[in-house]
């Protein structure tokens, strides 16, 4: 029970954080590369299923850290991996730029589609101007 609340402020976190994030081809805010949010995204999404929780939370900029902790990404995590199952390959990939609704701070974030045993997923993966990770967001596609 204290796992599920511990988690809660963290989903509600990613979920603030990318809450704008519609997947429409927005172009990415000026100075940052396509390739590189792709790449960045794509080691999230490596760590993300190799059980790297420590090392997702390290790259979180400091207020994500805040509201976030190793443990609440295992947790959000194993949920959703639970009923995935294993990662098995990308299959699409795109950067989208974005814009936060409460304070207007454009970011850029990696979508990646994936395929895993049990059924497909969405990875968002949000990242600031200057390439810091503000957040993720994996669901069921």
């Amino acid at each position: 029970m204290k796992k599920r609340l511990l988690l809660l402020p963290a989903a509600l976190a990613c979920f603030l954080l990318l809450s704008g994030c519609k997947v429409s081809g927005n172009p990415l805010p000026e100075g940052m590369e396509e390739e590189t949010v792709l790449s960045q995204g794509r080691e999230v999404v490596a760590l993300l299923n190799s059980g790297g929780w420590q090392e997702v939370y390290d790259l979180l900029r400091s207020d994500a850290k805040e509201t976030s902790s190793p443990e609440n990404i295992q947790s959000y995590m194993e949920e959703r991996l639970d009923k995935a199952g294993a990662y098995k390959s990308e299959t699409e990939a795109m950067a989208t730029g974005q814009k936060l609704k409460d304070t207007g701070e454009e970011y850029g974030t990696a979508v990646l589609y994936c395929k895993h045993e049990k059924k497909s997923m969405m990875y968002r993966v949000a990242y600031s101007a200057d390439m810091e990770l503000m957040g993720i967001e994996v669901k069921a596609r």
